[in-house]
């Protein structure tokens, strides 16, 4: 089999003592307040942005013309801050003994700045005020950072967070300082402005369209109490990150924690050279902690896809989707090893998900077993539902904030946990045998926040069954048939086979796989499909999962490819030499 460095995380339940767990709490806090610090700043630079065109298109210009004005405003500032930016580069370089940047152009009305500079580089050469120089350039810089995000000329990232909370975390905390950010790790603040940066990025793409699914709204403080988690980082040449043993983790600042399951997996994989650890994610949820220990692996794959570029040079990747990307710019794919001979008896699996059967398969899980074509709902929360009720009530009858309160709030925390858990159990096992019982899984591509879109209508105008909308919703949701998807994207790329999307709105509930014609009348609710063309009267399961495998071929052989003929629109040969039957075309 071919072999490719993947990254893999390794999830772990912890065992924490009382002490371990307040400290797992305070390195979870901290990352929520560096969210927050972060999330502020930035916020403050948007409004004050935004205060800037709103007063530009007041003055009855256009929102193009504004933004303009803005960039314009703030050019003067933004060329200081390059110039000094590139100050501060260049002596960090001398200092560390590497090669320096090479000389900047001058943007324009900075010629003096730039000279200036230089000038004072190169008295500075060789000396100790070398390192000098460069604290006064770092903290100009982080200066007239700090006035253009005032001004509202330009957003704060990731990294100017930091360098903003370096020089500000020693002052007292009435002055928006930290001073207690020595007891815990400084990867809980960097963790916490990442995170705040890819909220940032997730609205802004969203907004612009560049984002799919649904749309995101603007970030929010996170709140005491809700999510607690954290990542924390290492050298990889100097780990810290850890297993001491099958049950103990070990973590920076945190040192030596007992975990409930055992480790055995990961610490062979490290031992042999095989497995890199890069970071750890530690998470709550319910009562317990959890740690996600990420690591870089060498994985056999069954199938690898490599670019061979025009020079010979090959550069693998797990999907021929991103090989294929990979080779828009030149270059062609080649597929190295082949499927596994289980998954090759399989072939292509039509996969049906639905809100009576979790899924309906167009061939069985086990070969030897029919009835493994049908794979019923878990009904996790259906199941929990009456004690979820009782914990809700006590919980309700109790004083917001008091002591009994709290104990309730964690029950009925804990209940949900526990379905969590389980539910992903669940899903895991049943994307693993999809991924690597068949060469090809295929899903239908659902919509399910419209799918689980409330009834209830307005007050003038009501919806219709309403508790029914609600329990189907529930159920529905209780599935987690996006986790499934998700889980199949990933592990079918690790174990060889291929995961086909169809189209969003491909009629294969209303459409008879026999002769090929559409029912638009045809009840979704009967189990039996009707087909007033050919008289067909099948499962409307079995109907649905061989329509899924029809549409799955004719979207593999859509793309030209160099494994055989292609079909057109009336899924007839597309070879210019083929012959025609009789009677059909000219």
């Amino acid at each position: 089999m071919p072999k490719t460095e993947v990254l893999r995380a390794y999830r772990f339940a912890l065992d924490p003592s009382g002490a371990e767990r307040a400290a797992l709490s305070r390195y979870a806090g901290a990352c929520r307040w560096a969210y927050n610090y972060a999330l502020a700043r930035k916020t403050r630079a948007h409004q004050a942005w935004a205060d800037r065109r709103s007063a530009y298109l007041e003055a009855g210009l256009s929102e193009a013309e504004a933004k303009e004005r803005i960039r314009a405003d703030g050019a003067e500032l933004t060329d200081r801050i390059k110039v000094w930016d590139h100050h501060r580069k260049t002596l960090a370089l001398t200092v560390a003994d590497k090669p320096p940047l090479p000389a900047m152009q001058s943007p324009a009305g900075q010629e003096a700045l730039v000279r200036r500079l230089a000038a004072a580089r190169a008295d500075a050469a060789g000396t100790s005020s070398e390192r000098e120089l460069l604290a006064e350039g770092r903290a100009m810089v982080n200066a007239l950072k700090a006035q253009a995000f005032t001004a509202g000329f330009r957003t704060p990232t990731a990294i100017d967070t930091s360098a903003l909370w370096r020089m500000d975390r020693d002052l007292p905390q009435q002055e928006g300082g930290s001073p207690w950010w020595r007891e815990v790790n400084v990867y809980c603040f960097t963790s916490g402005f990442d995170r705040a940066q890819a909220a940032w990025k997730n609205w802004q793409d969203s907004l612009a369209g560049r984002r799919a699914g649904q749309r995101h709204g603007y970030p929010r403080f996170k709140k005491k109490g809700h999510t607690e988690s954290f990542t924390l980082f290492h050298d990889v040449k100097r780990p810290i990150i850890r297993l001491e043993s099958y049950r103990r983790l070990v973590m920076p600042g945190l040192g030596s924690i007992r975990i409930h399951d055992s480790g055995k997996r990961l610490a062979r994989l490290v031992e042999r050279g095989q497995a890199v650890i890069q970071s750890v994610t530690v998470t709550r949820g319910g009562h317990r902690w959890y740690a996600s220990v990420l690591a870089k692996v060498q994985q056999d794959v069954p199938v690898l896809w490599e670019h061979v570029h025009d020079d010979g040079t090959r550069t693998s990747y797990l999907s021929r989707t991103q090989a294929e990307k990979a080779a828009d710019n030149g270059g062609h794919v080649e597929q190295i090893g082949r499927p596994t001979a289980r998954q090759r008896a399989g072939g292509l699996v039509g996969v049906g998900l639905g809100s009576h059967y979790l899924a309906a398969l167009s061939s069985p899980l086990d070969p030897a077993d029919p009835a493994t074509a049908l794979v019923q709902h878990p009904r996790l929360l259906a199941d929990s539902l009456a004690k979820l009720s009782k914990a809700q009530r006590a919980m309700s009858r109790c004083q917001q904030g008091s002591g009994r309160w709290s104990k309730a709030t964690a029950g009925v925390s804990r209940i949900h946990q526990q379905i969590t858990v389980r539910r992903a159990s669940f899903l895991h096992g049943l994307s693993k045998k999809l991924a690597t019982g068949f060469t090809h899984v295929a899903i239908e591509d659902l919509d399910i926040t419209a799918l689980t879109t409330s009834a209830k209508g307005t007050r003038d105008k009501p919806g219709k069954n309403v508790k029914a909308q609600a329990r189907f919703n529930r159920h529905l949701l209780d599935a987690g048939l996006g986790s499934l998807r998700k889980k199949l994207a990933y592990k079918t790329a690790w174990y060889g086979s291929q995961l086909v999307v169809l189209d969003q709105g491909e009629p294969v509930t209303a459409t008879c796989a026999k002769c090929k014609e559409r029912n638009p009348s045809s009840d979704p609710s009967c189990s039996t499909f009707h087909c007033p063309s050919c008289g067909a009267a099948v499962h409307r399961h079995e109907n649905s999962t061989a329509n899924i495998v029809d549409a799955a071929h004719r979207k593999l052989t859509t793309v030209a490819s160099d494994r055989g003929e292609t079909q057109n629109a009336r899924r007839a040969t597309a070879s210019p030499g083929a012959r025609k039957a009789p009677g059909k075309g000219h």
